[in-house]
C-alpha cells in the first residue's frame, strides 16, 4: 500500500496535481479534480456525471439527497483526507524526483521521470498532453525562479497546497450553497432531476461562448467571477 501511495504521489509534479489527490482524495468513483477540470467538458455529459455523484450522496437510496446526507458525506471525505495526509510522506516523493541526490530537483530530472513513467505505461500521448500542466506546476514550486526546486521550496509548496485542499474538502458552506441552489422547491431535499437542472444551469453560466462545451479557461473565468461576487473590492 505504501509503495502504491508513493508511486501515485510522485506523479504530482509530473501530471500537475496527483499528489494533492493523495492528500485530499476524492471519492473513488469520481475523477480527481485536476483530471476533470483540466479538460473540456460537454454539456451533454453533465447529467450522467451528476447521476453518478448523486448515487454516492443518496445514502439511504430513497431518490433524494438531504442536507444531513451531504454533511455526512463531507465528514467522511474529510476523515479520509486527514488519514491519508498523515500517512503521506512528501520527503519520499522529493527523493524519488531528486535522481542524482544533490538535494534539488531540476526540470531535466522531472522530464526524465515523466518520460520513464510514460514509457512504462505505454501512455506517451497522454503524458505529452499533460506536460504543459507539469511545467506550470514546476514553475510554481520553483519559488525563486532559479531553475531548480530545493527541498525547502518543495516542502513549503506541498504544505501550502495540502492545507488549501484540506480546507476546501472540509468546507461545508459551499456544499450547502449548492444544495440550496438545487433545492428549487425548498422542501429540504434534492431530487436527481433538481440536481441535474442546477448543474446544467451552473454549466450554462460558465459556458461564456454558449457553444455547449466548458473549457478550462472558461472555468477559471467563472471561478474568478464567483470569487469577485463573494468578496467584492
Amino acid at each position: 500500500m505504501k509503495k502504491l501511495m508513493l508511486s501515485a504521489a510522485v506523479g504530482a509534479i509530473l501530471t500537475a496535481g496527483v499528489a494533492i489527490a493523495q492528500t485530499a482524495p476524492v471519492p473513488p468513483a469520481q475523477p480527481a479534480p485536476h483530471a476533470r477540470f483540466a479538460r473540456t467538458e460537454a454539456r451533454a455529459d453533465v447529467p450522467a456525471h451528476v447521476e453518478r455523484l448523486f448515487a454516492r450522496f443518496d445514502a439511504n437510496r430513497d431518490g433524494f439527497i438531504t442536507k444531513d446526507e451531504v454533511a455526512a458525506a463531507q465528514a467522511q471525505f474529510a476523515a479520509k483526507a486527514q488519514d491519508r495526509a498523515k500517512r503521506f510522506d512528501p520527503s519520499k516523493m522529493f527523493d524519488r524526483l531528486d535522481s542524482n541526490r544533490d538535494g534539488q530537483v531540476t526540470k531535466a530530472e522531472v522530464d526524465a521521470l515523466r518520460a520513464a513513467r510514460a514509457a512504462a505505461k505505454a501512455g506517451a500521448p497522454t503524458e505529452a498532453r499533460r506536460g504543459g500542466n507539469g511545467d506550470r506546476m514546476f514553475a510554481r514550486f520553483d519559488t525563486n525562479k532559479d531553475g531548480v526546486i530545493t527541498r525547502a521550496e518543495f516542502d513549503a509548496a506541498m504544505a501550502s497546497r495540502t492545507a488549501r485542499f484540506a480546507q476546501a474538502g472540509m468546507h461545508r458552506g459551499f456544499a450547502r450553497g449548492l444544495f440550496d441552489m438545487a433545492d428549487v422547491n425548498k422542501d429540504g431535499r434534492v431530487s436527481l432531476a433538481e440536481a441535474q437542472q442546477a448543474a446544467l444551469q451552473h454549466f450554462d453560466q460558465a459556458d461564456l461562448n454558449h457553444d455547449g462545451t466548458l473549457t478550462p479557461d472558461e472555468r477559471r473565468q467563472a471561478h474568478r467571477a464567483m470569487r469577485g461576487q463573494r468578496h467584492p473590492a
